[in-house]
């Protein structure tokens, strides 16, 4: 009978970066709420206490999960905008990628980081930071647009907040199919091309 091969046993950074990896998986299959010690365990195929002995504190790893997850999408959307040529093309590719539909994972994540991070100090400071990361890129923009004269406001970094502060709103809508997409992303665009003196039609 011929035998079956003693799996190799993972040295600690393999098996961190597993769990790390298992638990974005999760995440974003299941929301922060699946990220527990069951959840990323089953994910793996080894018991909880395994998960436990590397992750002890389990709101450290949904703190991280989510950092790790928001930051990425940061960075690749922040490549994307800056590629672009010009603020307002920058702007537009802004407002492309937030309502881009293979993004829903991650604004639902973000919908999960609001509500456990009341109860959870790791997960409120990584979308805290996130957020900066996030209000950084729009005030930018729209400061060099300001710059180059071809957007008008005197406060960049207002309409910046008040991006993410519709874009949070209409995220949210999102989840209890309040107004149909199109709507929604036309109420973001329309709002803000308004209160940087342009037409709608230039972040279409």
């Amino acid at each position: 009978m011929p035998t079956t091969p003693a799996r190799r046993r993972l040295s600690p950074a393999e098996r961190e970066a597993q769990i790390t990896a298992a638990a974005i998986a999760v995440a974003r299959a299941d929301g922060l709420a699946g990220v527990t010690l069951r959840g990323v365990a089953a994910a793996i195929g080894v018991a909880p206490s395994l998960v436990a002995h590397y992750r002890p504190a389990m709101e450290d790893l949904v703190g991280e999960t989510f950092r790790t997850v928001a930051s990425a999408e940061v960075a690749e959307v922040r490549s994307l905008v800056t590629a672009a040529d010009g603020p307002v093309a920058q702007l537009r590719t802004l407002l492309a990628c937030i309502a881009d539909p293979d993004r829903d994972d991650v604004a639902t994540l973000w919908a999960d980081a609001w509500s456990t991070g009341r109860t959870n100090p790791v997960l409120a400071a990584a979308a805290r930071e996130v957020m900066d990361d996030w209000q950084l890129l729009a005030t930018t923009v729209v400061a060099d647009g300001v710059r180059d004269g071809v957007m008008r406001t005197d406060d960049p970094d207002g309409v910046g907040r008040l991006l993410f502060a519709l874009v949070d709103a209409t995220n949210g809508y999102a989840l209890v199919d309040y107004l149909d997409r199109q709507t929604r992303e036309g109420l973001v665009r329309t709002t803000i091309a308004h209160t940087v003196g342009l037409d709608v039609d230039a972040l279409s």
